[in-house]
């Protein structure tokens, strides 16, 4: 369970979120929505140790403390974020970043196996890319280089799918997706709801949740929250208003 207690984000001295406080329990998915410039994706951030924030309170991981800890740190203990704006990075093949963030994954968790060779490695990707409507090709070009939105988020569940987090946090995850893209999110939404894992969807894109099934939403205005409920609650909003 990840557990948000009194937790504030400040970037110098202005605070941009106060006093979130949430559980979320795993196996279940839930979408943290409002406009931009609410604070959703500050908080996530935050969470991860960006040095531009600030974060207080406290951030329980299965009841340990991880306020303090290096994203490294975080990831080795399955947290994953995914990014609004993927970087472009050139010079290094979307293959050999997925080998390298693969085998370190795979050397603290199977420390008595030797990883795969770059044979094996790419043999077991290229079975994996026709889930997420991947082309082979996209392996020999330079990361992230001129790919598309969607191409972007695609291979991103790649590497959730490499990596086995347990906790996701998607970032924007939508955005530059087409139709068929969501679909293949929200199947993959599916499959880590029943692998009891936990998914947070950060979104200011409330029609998401029309293609997503969720089990929680979380409704943040003005760096608060400021109501949470089940999938119902985005309805009553869209019919009554907020």
């Amino acid at each position: 369970m990840l557990q948000l207690s009194h937790t504030s984000v400040s970037i110098e001295e202005k605070q941009i979120v106060h006093d979130f406080s949430f559980s979320f329990f795993p196996g279940h998915t839930f979408a943290l929505l409002w406009k931009n410039g609410s604070g959703k994706s500050s908080l996530a951030f935050a969470l991860f140790h960006h040095p531009r924030y600030t974060l207080s309170g406290e951030v329980l991981l299965h009841q340990e403390v991880i306020n303090n800890l290096a994203p490294n740190v975080l990831s080795e203990k399955g947290m994953f974020l995914s990014f609004q704006n993927v970087p472009e990075i050139p010079g290094i093949r979307l293959i050999e970043y997925l080998r390298t963030i693969y085998n370190h994954s795979f050397e603290r968790t199977h420390p008595w196996e030797k990883t795969p060779t770059p044979f094996v490695f790419r043999r077991m990707v290229e079975k994996m890319l026709p889930e997420y409507g991947i082309d082979s090709k996209f392996l020999d070009r330079d990361l992230y280089v001129w790919f598309s939105g969607w191409e972007k988020r695609r291979i991103e569940l790649l590497q959730i799918a490499l990596l086995d987090p347990k906790i996701i946090l998607l970032d924007e995850i939508d955005s530059g997706l087409d139709i068929w893209a969501l679909e293949i999110l929200s199947t993959q939404i599916q499959k880590w709801r029943s692998m009891s894992k936990i998914v947070i969807i950060i979104s200011h894109n409330f029609h998401l949740l029309d293609t997503v099934n969720v089990d929680g939403v979380i409704i943040m205005k003005d760096w608060q929250i400021v109501r949470h409920g089940e999938k119902e609650l985005i309805e009553e909003i869209r019919k009554n208003g907020f």
